[in-house]
């Protein structure tokens, strides 16, 4: 928590899931939330973006590309049950054998830098899930 506020970046810690979460990305549209989980091997970085349904063809298309474009992440779609679909932006840091500040710092800025730009190239490919959109209430097959 130290380095993060040495270095600037807006954090706070979720009573819910304990995880640090990061203000600046939750701040941009279409992030549900991005967080810290620091175990004992290591710290895992996520962001979750919720996706418009009738994107998730065209996204899952997609998906090998944007893995390609952005090394350092990870990116993939969890869909459960009754949620809006969502795209999972992941990097994870080993820090078993050690890490300094000055590592971690650059590795977190250089993570949200890059997940900034998916965000920006997902929003343009219209993947993203507007505010201003209705949603439509599926229907009961029976």
């Amino acid at each position: 928590m130290r380095w993060l506020s040495a270095s600037y970046i807006e954090h706070y810690v979720c009573e819910n899931c304990h995880g640090i979460h990061f203000s600046e990305l939750q701040a941009l549209e279409g992030v549900l939330e991005s967080r810290l989980f620091v175990e004992q091997e290591g710290a895992l970085l996520t962001s979750e973006i919720e996706i418009r349904p009738t994107a998730l063809l065209v996204l899952m298309a997609e998906l090998g590309r944007l893995n390609m474009n952005y090394p350092s992440l990870k990116v993939f779609v969890d869909i459960v049950d009754d949620n809006l679909p969502r795209l999972i932006v992941a990097h994870y840091l080993h820090t078993q054998v050690g890490m300094s500040e000055q590592q971690f710092i650059w590795i977190m800025q250089q993570t949200m830098m890059a997940t900034q730009q998916l965000l920006l190239e997902i929003e343009e490919l219209g993947f993203l899930m507007q505010d201003d959109e209705p949603l439509k209430t599926p229907l009961a097959v029976h």
